[in-house]
């Protein structure tokens, strides 16, 4: 054998070996030698580790229109039925209230309303309920956004649409 295949005989093993062993991470650190003297940095010095280092910064999270992803789906708030209802037409759901007939004045429509109690109120464009608003009021319909509680709904709210129950003229 020639001196350079007995060479590259013995030392290719070796070679393969080092490439082939595990390289320490970033997050490893080397091992300390007992020779080498631990040295203190200087206070004030870029390498001193200070109490400031350990507290944690404060994380706010911004709704942007969407739900906080920290709360619970199991756990509902108290449900709009619990709450105690305002007076007037502030305390009406959308659900309970019927429609009788629709006015044209100079401005818009204005809708006439009968709720439970069976009273009659006048709403419009913008009239707040208990759970929701009116957003559109034509001369047969009445369009209302109400809000829901359903953590499976992407949207908050649903629009629900009253209409006059027209008869026929015989």
């Amino acid at each position: 054998m020639s001196v350079r295949r007995r060479f590259a005989a013995t030392t290719l093993p070796a070679v393969l070996l080092v490439l082939s062993a595990p390289t320490p991470s970033l997050a490893q650190a080397p091992p300390a030698t007992a020779a080498a003297p631990a040295e203190t940095p200087a206070p004030g010095a870029p390498g001193k580790v200070t109490e400031q280092d350990f507290t944690p910064s404060v994380y706010t999270y911004e709704v942007g229109g969407r739900r906080d992803p920290f709360r619970s789906l199991l756990v509902r708030n108290p449900s709009e039925k619990d709450r105690v209802r305002p007076p007037g037409l502030a305390g009406i759901m959308v659900d309970e209230l019927e429609l009788q007939g629709t006015i044209k004045v100079k401005q818009a429509w204005v809708a006439m309303m009968r709720s439970p109690d069976n009273k009659s109120h006048l709403v419009r464009k913008g009239t707040t309920l208990f759970d929701g608003e009116v957003i559109d009021v034509s001369a047969t319909e009445v369009t209302f956004r109400q809000n829901v509680n359903d953590p499976t709904n992407p949207k908050p709210f649903r629009e629900v649409v009253k209409a006059l129950a027209l008869q026929k003229k015989s």
